[in-house]
């Protein structure tokens, strides 16, 4: 059924192509005898007509010049149309240069003419007839949003053609802008261009846009933001052909113009992976990927999962979320296996390692949120610090090859409980490397978009109710990457760790809250009014993140976008004997006890090993806590786990302290 409309449109096209022909033939035949042909030439001519609109017929089914839409001719269907009538003349030709009777019938000169006639007649039939679609289609479509375009650059073009092809879209490509002075006062796909962006907040009161539609697919983030805050002032709603376009697509058309994103502010480049580099550590190995549900760690999973490991073991103490990251990577391969498990059970960790031995793996698994850390220090370092050690010593007793911690940029200068438990985290990789032969290391990166309790979604939420937006500090400032690039940086980190590195990613500049703040409200808010409230900095936030100590200095750059951290600081062997006790404070819910050992280990870490002050804390400790659980507890293990650790201490050579 759906094929006898086609026929019937392609009988039409012949037909009318055979009237073109054979009028242009006819009008060289008058040319070439001056509008006065005898009845004879005349006659003559009119017998062997049928046989050069044969010709030309062949030629273009051969060529296939019916298999295009007249609707959408461009200079392609123009191309195939001259080599079609090319080689129309060349057997026409031919035939009367062999056959020299014949040209009683069509003169060479009428021939070559009448060909070249034809070329401009069927150009002009297909033209007109595109022309007259887009016309009508334009008619229909007067009733669509008006659009202004800034940019018109080659994709700028690209969405304007598809808007006036596609009445049902609609949209009405009204106008372009552009930065570039030798474009002003251009048409493009009869579309003006009328400035400048700074001439955007006019052009839209002037003609009455409804939507702007960024279409520079190499802006960056400083341009994005810039024509984010001009239109701003303006009541249209803005749009954006992303940058990720220009790479997977040839052609991005309309339907590659999405909502603007916050990632869009950033404007971050899309991360370059070598590819031989990555896969040469990650194929077929068994990688183990913590916090696999997470929001880093399930797009580590998908990236790792291309790169064709032996097996992908997912570990997540959230079985929901598991769950549903199996939907998600089954497009992208089988060969993983997901597991329900705590990395506080040390048990449940061993059997895990003891089952798939993973010579890879990337420790993603944290409790991240700060201000609730603040409330269940306790919470925080049996799973941050217990739970990297519980991982640590695994890997090591099942001969793991490498180890890679996901750091932040929180545990530098830690002010918060969070950040504390995940420097002391950095120097268990830093102690474990020094004495294993598994590659221990750590990657520290800031702020990942839209990630669960990050601020993007939150502030999305509260624009959606129509505010207030909560800010906490008008200048807080923090480090922001997308979670695709974190996870691609991540993996490539994972290909340069040899000799315990310690890594830090390439977050740009630090973007201010406030701004982020006004730009979303800009960008969600429907030009409705909605106010920022400013609450103070919440329990253990700071205003400023920082990406190293002041006593690590950037080393070399690895990668554009990775760094390595040089610390020639010897780890203090006694920091470990300290992370047990810290354990044990966690054990037995000591909040404030945990807490304030939990800074204070933090801050003498920084002091040389042999300095009596730390040794002196260690052992006051040590003696306080086994003493006081002991006495609380009429039971035989504390008396003997005090002995055990007064033991310990001594072995260390930690000088008596006088307890209060």
């Amino acid at each position: 059924m759906s094929s006898h409309p086609q026929s019937s449109r392609t009988v039409f096209r012949i037909a009318l192509d055979v009237v073109a022909i054979v009028a242009a033939f006819i009008l060289a035949l008058e040319l070439r005898f001056e509008f006065a042909p005898t009845l004879g030439r005349l006659a003559h001519f009119m017998l062997a007509l049928p046989f050069i609109a044969l010709a030309f017929l062949s030629s273009f089914l051969l060529l296939s010049i019916y298999s295009g839409k007249w609707k959408f001719a461009s200079f392609d269907e123009i191309w195939a149309i001259v080599r079609a009538t090319v080689l129309a003349t060349v057997v026409i030709s031919g035939g009367l240069v062999l056959l020299p009777g014949l040209r009683t019938y069509v003169p060479v000169s009428v021939a070559l003419s009448g060909a070249a006639i034809s070329l401009l007649t069927l150009s002009a039939t297909r033209a007109g007839f595109r022309l007259v679609c887009e016309m009508r289609d334009r008619r229909m479509n007067e009733g669509g949003s008006k659009v202004l375009l800034v940019g018109a650059g080659e994709a700028g073009e690209i969405i304007a053609r598809d808007m006036l092809r596609n009445p049902t879209c609609g949209y009405i490509p009204t106008a372009f802008v552009d930065d570039n002075q030798f474009k002003s006062n251009l048409v493009l796909q009869g579309v003006p261009v009328l400035g400048s962006r700074a001439d955007i907040p006019d052009i839209v009161s002037k003609l009455g846009i409804d939507e702007i539609f960024i279409t520079m697919p190499s802006a960056t983030g400083h341009d994005v933001r810039e024509i984010v805050d001009i239109s701003s002032t303006t009541d249209a709603r803005v749009k954006i052909l992303p940058a990720i376009t220009s790479i997977l697509q040839d052609d991005p058309g309309l339907s590659a113009v999405r909502e603007l994103q916050v990632e869009d502010l950033l404007g971050r480049e899309p991360v370059g992976i070598n590819l031989d580099l990555v896969s040469g550590y990650l194929r077929g190995k068994v990688v183990l990927v913590t916090g696999a549900a997470g929001s880093i760690g399930s797009e580590l999973s998908k990236e790792i999962l291309r790169f064709d490991p032996a097996r992908l073991v997912l570990i997540d103490n959230n079985e929901t979320a598991l769950y549903n990251l199996q939907f998600d990577l089954q497009d992208i391969g089988e060969q993983f296996e997901t597991v329900v498990a705590d990395i506080r059970e040390e048990e449940r960790i061993n059997s895990i390692f003891k089952k798939y031995r993973p010579a890879i793996v990337f420790h993603s698994a944290a409790l991240k949120h700060v201000p609730m850390m603040e409330s269940h220090p306790c919470e925080a370092v049996k799973n941050n610090v217990m739970g990297t050690l519980n991982l640590a010593n695994a890997a090591v007793d099942f001969d793991c090859e490498r180890f890679l911690l996901i750091s932040t940029d929180k545990a530098v200068q830690p002010s918060n409980t969070m950040g504390a438990t995940k420097r002391l985290s950095e120097l268990i990789m830093k102690g474990y490397n020094a004495k294993t032969k598994t590659d221990f290391g750590a990657v520290r990166f800031g702020n990942v978009l839209g990630s669960r309790g990050s601020v993007v979604p939150t502030f999305e939420a509260q624009i959606k109710r129509g505010g207030p937006v909560l800010v906490t500090n008008p200048e807080a400032r923090r480090y922001f990457m997308t979670v695709n690039e974190a996870a691609n940086l991540v993996i490539q980190t994972g290909a340069y760790l040899h000799y315990g590195e310690l890594f830090v990613l390439d977050m740009g500049e630090p973007v201010k809250i406030l701004d982020l703040a006004k730009k979303m409200i800009a960008m969600l808010g429907d030009g409705k009014p909605i106010d920022i409230k400013f609450t103070g900095l919440r329990p253990g936030e700071k205003a400023h993140e920082e990406l190293a100590y002041r006593h690590e200095q950037l080393g070399a750059t690895v990668h554009p976008k990775i760094a390595t951290i040089k610390d020639d600081s010897r780890f203090p062997e006694e920091l470990f004997f300290g992370i047990d006790l810290l354990i044990d404070y966690a054990r037995e819910e000591h909040e404030e006890e945990c807490r304030e050992m939990l800074m204070d280990l933090i801050l003498l870490a920084n002091h040389d090993s042999q300095d009596e002050m730390y040794k002196n804390y260690l052992a006051g400790r040590a003696r306080k806590f086994t003493r006081g659980s002991a006495l609380t507890h009429s039971d035989p293990v504390w008396e003997n786990a005090w002995i055990e650790d007064i033991n310990s201490a001594n072995r260390l050579k930690l000088p008596p302290v006088q307890l209060d």
